[in-house]
């Protein structure tokens, strides 16, 4: 089974998840710059940072 970085809720830290682009493990390609730049990868990570974190299960009356 594959697996990457955490990105969410919760994300690694931003330095974390542009060296993983950068030089990633596995089969994903690198990003370079060129293809997706810093300010780009920090928008991103600003988004992630955004999302809600879900609810707890017990709290969801459809899963009783």
């Amino acid at each position: 089974m594959a697996s990457g970085p955490r990105i969410g809720p919760d994300p690694i830290p931003l330095s974390a998840l542009v060296s993983y682009v950068r030089h990633p493990a596995g089969d994903m390609p690198p990003y370079s710059n060129r293809v997706m730049t810093d300010q780009e990868l920090a928008d991103i990570y600003a988004f992630l940072e955004s999302l809600p974190t879900a609810a707890d299960a017990s709290t969801i009356p459809l899963l009783h």
